[in-house]
Order: structure tokens, then C-alpha cells, then sequence
């Protein structure tokens, strides 16, 4: 059985899928993943002769095994709608923020949350170029479009490329926060001592 470049085909959903099959082994593992791959099902894989499945799971492996390059793209077509990705951090807004946050909590979530994460990095477009506000009501229905209709490379490249950005913003966020509440707090001090003065105080009598 010849595959013809399976990293062309695979879905998000596929790959996370393939993902969650540590569980199994043997035969059964094999089985999984050539039903997920050739997405027929496993009514049909069921019938294939046992060495007609290895020689179909090893061809498989080989070809998950060499990852290609993740390409990272401004713009991504999904089922025929073209959406802007946002990719630094000036360009996120708060909902954004909170969403990709409750998204990657633990270092499993990477896959298993992979395609809410990139819909949380997606903006609608105008005119097909013009990014609009992010629009974070629609965001179950472009996770499952992220889910069944992405490249699952092109989903990594993205979310490789953003959160490689998000590492450095958290490791520099503190020291910014810091800075801010000490401004925060000068100013504060300042108006408190403005309202305490005594010169107010003659003034207005």
C-alpha cells in the first residue's frame, strides 16, 4: 500500500487522535492507526489480512515519523473562508488572552487542546485581507472547523510559532507588572498626600 504524503491530508482532529493512542499496543495500536490515517473506519480495516495491516501501519509510521516543516502563514483558508492569524502580542485582545491561557495549562494540552488554541488565534476578514475584531462568540464553530477541515501541519506551525512569543511575554510579564503597580502605587501616594495638604485645607476655608 503507497501513501502519497499523508501530512498533506491529516487533520487537526486526525492528529490528535493519533496522539491519544499511547494506551494501546501491539495490534490493536497498529489497527487505531490505520483507521484513523486512511479514515474509513474500522468495520473496513477489520478485513484487511493481518500483514496487509503491518505493511500498511509501517508505511504510515515512516512517513508520520519525518515531521516536515511547520510553515507559518499570516493567512489560512479553511473550508473555503480566509482567516487572519494573529501572531504578536500587541495584536491580542483580552478575550484572546483568556482563551489561550485556559487552553494551554499543562504541557498535555498542547495536542489536546490544539485546535481551540488556534481558533483563539483566528480574526474573520474583510474583503478577504482586512482583519476585523476578534470575534470570540464564534469560537466552537472555528475550533470544530480547526478540527475537521485544517492541515494538522499548518495548525503546528501556527500555534509553534505563537507560543514560542507567549513563553517570552509571561517570562517579561512580571517584571512589567512589577513596574506598573510601582507606578500605580507613586501616583496614588501622590494624590493621597494632595488630598492630606494642609494648604487645601486653609484654602478652602
Amino acid at each position: 500500500m503507497q501513501y502519497n504524503n499523508i501530512w498533506k491530508k491529516l487533520t487537526v482532529g486526525q492528529y490528535q487522535l493519533l496522539a491519544d493512542l499511547d494506551h494501546l499496543e501491539g495490534w490493536e495500536y497498529m489497527r487505531s492507526v490505520v483507521a484513523i490515517v486512511e479514515g474509513n473506519g474500522f468495520d473496513e480495516v477489520d478485513n484487511y489480512p493481518l500483514i496487509d495491516l503491518r505493511k500498511r501501519y509501517e508505511a504510515i509510521a515512516k512517513q508520520l515519523e519525518k515531521e516536515p516543516f511547520k510553515p507559518f502563514k499570516s493567512f489560512v483558508k479553511i473550508d473555503g473562508k480566509r482567516y487572519y492569524v494573529t501572531r504578536f502580542f500587541e495584536d491580542v485582545c483580552t478575550a484572546q488572552f483568556v482563551e489561550i491561557s485556559e487552553w494551554n495549562k499543562t504541557k498535555e494540552d498542547g495536542v489536546k487542546n490544539l485546535h481551540l488554541c488556534v481558533a483563539s488565534l483566528l480574526r474573520e476578514t474583510k474583503f478577504g485581507w482586512l482583519p476585523k475584531k476578534y470575534n470570540g462568540k464564534d469560537h466552537a464553530k472555528r475550533a470544530t472547523l480547526v478540527k475537521e477541515k485544517m492541515l494538522a501541519i499548518e495548525a503546528l506551525g501556527l500555534s509553534a510559532f505563537f507560543l514560542a512569543s507567549w513563553v517570552r511575554l509571561l517570562e517579561d510579564l512580571p517584571t512589567y507588572l512589577d513596574k506598573e503597580i510601582q507606578t500605580l502605587k507613586a501616583e496614588m501616594d501622590a494624590l493621597t498626600l494632595e488630598q492630606d495638604s494642609p494648604s487645601d485645607t486653609v484654602g478652602s476655608l
